[in-house]
């Protein structure tokens, strides 16, 4: 498994897109971590996780709240012992509400976790 031992977190994960990349990181063996706005919509995420024997854990928050979002990832890199993978899902929604391009929202994302030690370099 390509993601063995690894501690994904998906923003948006309780949407066709967050759900499918989700159930793949789980498939190769992550941890998955699954955020967002709806928690019925991660929980029924969660369960077709577990029921493939993967391990999932959910939280309900909006993703475009930073304060939110620092929250949920130092709690998971505190539980888990750091987030390795950061899937930007969510970022498409991002970048239609504001004027930064898609990019900076992938690089500036990745490298504030980085910063924070929260992913590996």
């Amino acid at each position: 498994m390509l993601l063995e031992g690894k501690n994904a977190v998906i923003y948006g994960a309780g949407g066709s897109i967050g759900g499918a990349i989700a159930r793949a990181f789980a498939r190769e063996g992550a941890a998955v971590y699954l955020a967002g706005r709806t928690l019925e919509s991660l929980e029924k995420v969660a369960d077709q996780v577990r029921s493939a024997g993967g391990a999932a854990d959910t939280a309900q928050l909006d993703a475009l709240d930073e304060h939110q979002v620092d929250a949920h990832a130092e709690a998971v890199a505190a539980k888990a012992g750091g987030i390795d993978k950061l899937p930007l899902n969510s970022a498409d929604t991002a970048a239609q509400t504001t004027t930064a391009p898609r990019s900076a929202f992938a690089s500036a994302d990745t490298r504030q976790c980085r910063r924070r030690q929260l992913m590996p370099r």
